[in-house]
């Protein structure tokens, strides 16, 4: 890989050699070694990078990729906006254990840096059209109102998406589906690590 290539990419994207090491779990290290000479890429980095960017491994080796290029410039209508990482599926149902590894990209017309994408299993939330499927945008914060729908963590590593409610120090995680039970939580939970909000929904996406 030419290192040119990859500051293009970088400079083309609007990002950093910091964000792509904290996507794709290059270190920074790594990268630094590349861009001196001391080491060159192996293949299974060169794809994680190509993948993180959107293009394809001849682009990574050449800055060439035409019938990529061609299929971007088709596309481009309809991908407008910030590029936001789906960071791992999470069910709207019984909770799972959370793959935060990136899945994918998609966009919105949002601030990348404070937004994040999860991919919904199950139908735990359907009566509000979060059906099975359903990629859900998420706004980064770790405090909801009462009412909002959120990916919570619940038991310190699984995550499920609830509506919110809160009553003194009362926590109900709603599901919108009557075969569903609530989850039923304390402000303690929240406190001592128990369960954690990672994000308000702002936006259900579902792809035909």
């Amino acid at each position: 890989m030419n290192y040119d290539i990859f500051e293009n990419l970088l400079k083309i994207n609007k990002t950093t050699a910091y964000r792509v090491s904290k996507e794709t779990g290059i270190s920074a290290a790594t990268l630094s070694d590349w861009k001196s000479g001391r080491s060159v890429p192996k293949l299974d980095k060169m794809k994680l990078i190509a993948e993180f960017f959107g293009v394809s491994l001849e682009y990574m080796l050449t800055g060439e990729d035409t019938f990529a290029e061609s299929e971007a410039q088709a596309d481009a209508p309809f991908e407008s906006g910030s590029r936001i990482a789906i960071i791992g599926e999470i069910r709207a149902g019984l909770p799972i254990i959370t793959n935060e590894s990136v899945l994918g990209y998609e966009y919105a017309e949002v601030d990348a840096e404070e937004y994040f994408y999860l991919r919904v299993q199950g139908d735990s939330m359907k009566n509000i059209g979060m059906i099975d499927g359903s990629l859900v945008l998420f706004h980064k914060q770790q405090y909801a109102e009462d009412g909002d729908i959120v990916a919570c963590l619940v038991g310190g590593d699984s995550a499920t998406v609830k509506r919110f409610r809160r009553s003194k120090k009362n926590i109900v995680l709603m599901p919108e589906n009557p075969d569903y039970e609530p989850i039923r939580l304390t402000t303690d939970d929240f406190e001592s690590g128990e369960a954690r909000i990672l994000g308000v929904a702002c936006e259900i996406k579902i792809k035909l």
